[in-house]
């Protein structure tokens, strides 16, 4: 779904962008993690500009001085 150049994706078109299963954003909603989404008339929607986002702050550099 797209408005005003904003793509808006289903949970099950996140993997393709992500990496991540479909289950780990269910998980995310009910546990708290993960991208913001919206739920508009039942169906639950992320912003693909928010899930990219997101996905890059989870960037680990292993030669930083936070690097676990």
């Amino acid at each position: 779904m797209q408005t005003a150049n904003r793509r808006y994706l289903a949970t099950k078109e996140l993997p393709a962008i992500t990496g991540l299963s479909v289950s780990f954003f269910e998980k995310g909603r009910i546990y708290g993690y993960g991208p913001p989404y919206y739920k508009q008339r039942g169906k639950v929607l992320y912003k693909e500009s928010e899930v990219i986002a997101w996905t890059e702050s989870r960037r680990v550099d292993p030669e930083g001085e936070n690097h676990a």
